[in-house]
């Protein structure tokens, strides 16, 4: 079947990513497809501080465009202890599994 994954995983066969509130989080987006993956992170704001490798300090959005073949890495300070959806943004991506939770833990 079609599936689109997050570290190799569907939704439903995810394991989470865990912080602690307030720990400052940064993560790497990876694409290693030919389509573009707009990567979003509920109830949280980040920066990002990379792409392609190349570090600088950059916008503050919810939402940041994965280019195809390329990397985003973005800095964040992990919110509210609760589960928060990190999804692409494109429905037929999310609908085949392109999506994962931050699991934040109280600090």
């Amino acid at each position: 079947p079609y599936v689109w994954t997050i570290n190799g995983q569907v939704w439903g066969s995810h394991t989470p990513i865990t912080a602690r509130s307030g720990e400052r989080v940064e993560m790497m987006f990876h694409n290693m497809s030919m389509m573009a993956h707009p990567m979003h992170l509920h109830g949280h704001v980040f920066q990002v501080v990379a792409v392609n490798g190349q570090r600088f300090a950059g916008a503050i959005r919810d939402t940041v465009h994965v280019p195809p073949m390329g990397s985003v890495t973005i800095a964040f300070d992990a919110g509210e202890a609760a589960p928060w959806m990190l999804h692409c943004h494109h429905m037929a991506h999310m609908a085949t599994g392109m999506m994962t939770e931050l699991d934040v833990q109280a600090g």
